[in-house]
């Protein structure tokens, strides 16, 4: 996590994380903002590409980091096409998806290394998800490459494992560590920083084991 895209996969190395979602509200923004500070505090170069232009949530979260001088500074822009987003001379993009947006979806899709697919635990939230998995894995994505991450949990064990084995059975990884409904991780979204950033340690230590789950997915696919 310590060592730049360049130095690990070569000079012209630049990687991708995508967070994507056919429906609005499961997460996709909080993650991205996660992984870009979990990044950057590592000394990786970032910037999130926010493709829901009409919102965007993540090019206001990181002016709000950036009015209060949080650091790491996070770069979050607004794009509507794949090619012009990565264009920039960074180690990692972090794609912020649009939500019922087939076309740019399915290249960002195509473009990133690996895909996370937050998602709520309810059959509402799950069925969604896993055809939209089916659908990418149908143009061509690699199952392997999709990672699904819970979140807005609350505190009933079963039926996260439910959802567990729900995404188990339609063949889809699903991460370790979900993200539970916590008013400490909204505040601290509102203010500019990141699941890491709450005042609550162990909301921070929760947010951080996720991080690394999907820093050593990243390494794992493309090493």
């Amino acid at each position: 996590k310590g060592a730049s895209a360049k130095a690990l996969f070569g000079e012209t190395a630049m990687l991708a994380i995508a967070c994507l979602s056919q429906k609005g509200g499961v997460g996709k923004s909080t993650l991205s903002r996660l992984i870009a500070t979990t990044y950057a505090k590592a000394g990786w170069s970032v910037k999130i590409a926010d493709f829901n232009t009409k919102q965007k949530t993540s090019v206001d979260w990181a002016a709000q980091r950036l009015d209060q001088a949080l650091a790491p500074e996070i770069r979050a822009e607004a794009f509507s096409n794949v090619k012009l987003a990565m264009k920039d001379d960074v180690d990692l993009i972090v794609f912020d998806g649009k939500p019922d947006s087939e076309a740019s979806t399915l290249e960002i899709a195509k473009s990133a290394n690996l895909i996370l697919l937050p998602c709520g635990v309810t059959t509402d939230d799950l069925m969604p998800q896993v055809k939209f998995a089916h659908e990418l894995v149908s143009r061509g994505i690699r199952r392997s490459d999709i990672l699904f991450v819970l979140n807005k949990t609350l505190d009933s064990a079963v039926a996260i494992q439910d959802a567990r084995n729900f995404l188990l059975d339609a063949g889809y990884q699903t991460a370790r560590t979900d993200l539970p409904a916590r008013t400490g991780y909204q505040m601290a979204q509102n203010s500019g920083r990141a699941l890491t950033e709450t005042p609550y340690s162990s909301l921070n230590d929760r947010a951080g084991e996720l991080a690394q789950e999907i820093v050593d997915q990243l390494t794992l696919v493309t090493t």
